[in-house]
């Protein structure tokens, strides 16, 4: 993508400060979601709106979200890079929510490829405009807290699509931009627990690479396990342990990204 010195300062600001080399891979990224539409997932995008004019809300869900594997395997493509689950990963088919680590705009398509569920999200992702409506038809849901009405319409709907599907939560809120563990957000942590809400806890590696290099990257995700709100008294217990478990396995799985970068003769 050509360099264009406006794009680049709007590019900067979007992405915190991010060289606009990442910038642009990013953007890329995300425009290629239009093309991938009517190209490789126009299959799904035609199952999908079948099953939404049918009223089957159910396959409808499934076919956009046999959509973002296109997506998914056409960001590895276009970036050279390798993605490697590096042990089972089940998430939970409903009434979960589903944590993992938030590094920066490349997480999107790797996290529909490995987890296969939508996502919980704050009113960012609507910026995303065609990854933003094909989530939505995926099942995902803006969870949107600027108002006391809005945080109780929120939840209502939360509690309600928890009896269908598991839902992918940012528990630290925002893009990080780093490979460290970031203090996790009172927000969904109190939700979880007030609402009994079991949580299962997955990790990735590797995404924040693209900052600096845009091809070649290895990408590692580990599954670490369930935590379940009834286990602890308070909803900061519960916070202390996801966060003591993120930051412990995070460790671990960053070990066994750099294996993929040196692997052993």
């Amino acid at each position: 993508m050509a360099k264009i010195p406006i794009l680049d300062d709007l590019l900067i600001k979007a992405t915190s400060g991010q060289d606009p080399k990442y910038g642009r891979l990013a953007m890329k990224i995300y425009l290629r979601v239009f093309l991938l539409v009517f190209g490789k997932a126009f299959p799904y995008l035609l199952k999908g709106l079948w099953n939404a004019l049918k009223g089957n809300s159910e396959e409808r869900k499934k076919a956009f979200l046999g959509g973002t594997k296109v997506w998914a395997e056409d960001a590895i493509y276009v970036t050279k890079s390798e993605v490697k689950v590096f042990n089972e990963i089940n998430p939970p088919e409903k009434g979960h929510f589903i944590f993992l680590n938030h590094v920066n705009e490349m997480d999107f398509p790797y996290d529909c490829l490995v987890m296969r569920k939508p996502y919980l999200a704050n009113q960012v992702i609507k910026k995303t405009l065609f990854a933003y409506w094909w989530m939505l038809a995926m099942g995902s849901q803006v969870f949107d807290n600027s108002k006391a009405r809005t945080i109780a319409i929120s939840v209502r709907n939360l509690i309600k699509g928890l009896k269908e599907t598991s839902y992918i939560v940012y528990p630290e809120g925002r893009n990080t931009y780093t490979e460290e563990i970031q203090p996790i957000k009172k927000g969904m942590i109190k939700i979880a627990f007030e609402e009994n809400i079991p949580i299962y806890l997955a990790l990735k590696s590797g995404v924040a690479s693209y900052q600096k290099v845009q091809s070649g990257n290895k990408i590692g995700y580990l599954g670490v396990g369930y935590f379940y709100p009834k286990d602890f008294a308070t909803y900061s217990a519960l916070q202390d342990a996801i966060q003591a478990a993120m930051e412990k396995a995070k460790k671990e799985l960053d070990a066994l990204t750099a294996g993929m970068l040196n692997p052993k003769p």
